[in-house]
């Protein structure tokens, strides 16, 4: 029970009754008692107060105020909103002898007189009545926070993961054989699912002011072909067997084009989706297709071009003229004398003789991990048990920052930038000549024609805008996720290799061995692995 204190009266005058708290409440607050006396109009003695307050025991204390005479002072409440206008608190104070109490009328006048209105609590009210609770916060309106509401989203029912790399084994090899990372569906399977967004509920303060809820974002699906939404359009269903994966935010799923051997009994290969050769390409064929090659022999002196990933699970035997272009990874058991280029990683136990180009890493630190001869460059990392030969094969291993897409960001926000400022002029024009035309305005037919023109430009630009803003996402995007530009070496670099990074260039002198290679200081430095 808090300490209160209590006007009393006699023929003498007026003196304050002085409770001390009961079990842990609180003391008196020396603001509060001094407040409500200048509301009574009783003066007082500032330093008499302050002492008895200050040296109060457990003992109640009559400190005598002054001779005046007073009528008899009515119970008394103060009714006060929080700083943040959720929660309106009354403090009772007793009456004197002779004083009349409050009533439940007196109090909603009050909570009135402050503008209070909502989310009065009566039955606090009620009981404060009851219990009289002296010199105690109860709170008699309590605001709502408004519910913040769920945002949509998406759950996919397939491994959404395109960047795995394939596992190795207790002896560090890896089964190629089981290589084939394109992940299956069959018609009429589930393949995504929206959850819907729930919207939150406003809430409101004491005064009655509404509090909005947070506005809840929508999802949809973003697919290509070979699916359908279900009728109420929450789910995402393969109308065909074949392949799914997810590029960005959109779904895909590509049929499977299956062959033996692409050779003379099948010809090149040209395709809309995936294709699986069971056995292998021949030299001098070609296969080349929106989505992804799996390979399950060997690939000779032939062309494969994928705008997913290409996995050869024996791998490639270019002959100085077989080339592999991948908008995904590249995974092969070894490639030899032959020209890649993936936007993603590279991975093979062995490159002899390659021309290697990777947009993320190169990774050949499975088996006998080995790079001899060739060239590879690689945008972020490359990892390598051994590179060049203890003869001295010309090797060339190169990593660093992609110039190319900075460069290519650069030109595309100035390309949005110039844009974007002829727009409003195009579409100020094209409001002048409705508006003309709405007035009953006869134009010309040259004034027509260039009307229509700009139209069409307008339409152009806009649309060449949101081309150009879906690359800078996409640029961004591969420049922000910029590892460290490294070679982790778990073997030997041999002499003679040329080692480049992010301009720095360096030929081996001496051999280098369990460490990483780092550009430090302008130089090609090596560190602790």
């Amino acid at each position: 029970m808090n300490g209160y204190f209590q006007i009393q009266i006699s023929e003498k005058g007026v003196s304050l009754l002085l409770s001390p708290p009961i079990g842990e409440g609180e003391k008196i607050r020396v603001a509060e008692l001094k407040e409500y006396l200048n509301m009574v109009g009783v003066p007082y003695d500032v330093m008499a107060i302050n002492s008895a307050l200050a040296n109060m025991g457990d003992e109640e204390i009559v400190l005598f105020l002054s001779p005046m005479k007073l009528e008899p002072v009515d119970e008394k409440c103060n009714v006060y909103v929080n700083s943040d206008k959720m929660t309106a608190v009354m403090r009772l104070y007793p009456p004197s002898a002779g004083g009349r109490s409050l009533s439940k009328a007196h109090i909603m006048e009050q909570i009135a007189r402050i503008r209070v209105r909502a989310g009065i609590d009566e039955d606090a009210i009620l009981m404060a009545l009851e219990e009289r609770p002296y010199c105690t916060d109860i709170i008699v309106a309590q605001g709502k926070l408004p519910t913040p509401g769920r945002d949509g989203s998406i759950v996919y029912h397939f491994d959404t993961d395109s960047t795995a790399r394939p596992e190795l084994r207790e002896d560090g090899t890896v089964d190629f054989f089981k290589l084939n990372n394109l992940h299956q569906c069959t018609k009429g399977q589930v393949l995504a699912e929206i959850i819907p967004e729930q919207k939150g509920e406003n809430g409101f303060d004491v005064y009655g002011s509404v509090l909005l809820a947070r506005e809840v974002k929508r999802v949809t699906f973003d697919h290509g072909r070979n699916m359908e939404k279900s009728k109420d359009g929450l789910q995402l269903i393969s109308m065909v067997d074949g392949h799914v994966s997810l590029v960005g935010h959109a779904v895909f799923v590509s049929d499977v084009y299956s062959v033996e051997d692409v050779g003379t009994s099948t010809g090149n290969i040209e395709y809309h989706g995936d294709v699986e050769v069971k056995g292998n390409v021949c030299e001098n064929f070609s296969v080349k297709t929106d989505g992804n090659v799996f390979v399950s022999g060997v690939v000779e002196g032939a062309v494969i071009e994928a705008g997913g990933n290409i996995i050869i699970a024996r791998g490639m035997h270019g002959q100085n003229k077989g080339r592999l272009k991948a908008g995904g990874n590249v995974i092969a058991k070894f490639i030899s004398a032959a020209e890649v280029e993936a936007a993603g990683f590279v991975e093979a136990e062995q490159f002899v003789n390659a021309k290697v180009s990777a947009g993320t890493n190169i990774n050949a630190d499975a088996g006998k991990g080995l790079i001899t001869g060739g060239k590879v460059v690689a945008k972020g990392m490359i990892n390598a048990r051994n590179i060049g030969s203890p003869m001295g094969a010309a090797t060339i291993v190169e990593i660093g920052t992609d110039v190319e897409s900075k460069k290519r960001l650069a030109e595309l926000q100035k390309s949005v930038g110039e844009k974007s400022k002829t727009i409003p002029q195009m579409k100020k024009v094209l409001e002048d000549t409705t508006k003309k035309l709405k007035a009953g305005v006869k134009l010309t037919q040259d004034q027509i024609k260039n009307a229509r023109m700009l139209q069409v430009t307008l339409a152009d630009s806009q649309a060449k805008i949101q081309e150009e803003l879906k690359e800078i996402e996409r640029l961004d995007k591969l420049l922000k996720n910029e590892g460290p530009a490294q070679i982790v070496l778990r073997g030997t670099m041999y002499q003679g290799v040329v080692v480049s990074i992010s301009g720095a260039t360096m030929t081996v002198k001496k051999e280098y061995t369990y460490c990483r290679l780092i550009k430090k200081d302008g130089d090609v430095a090596s560190a602790i692995l």
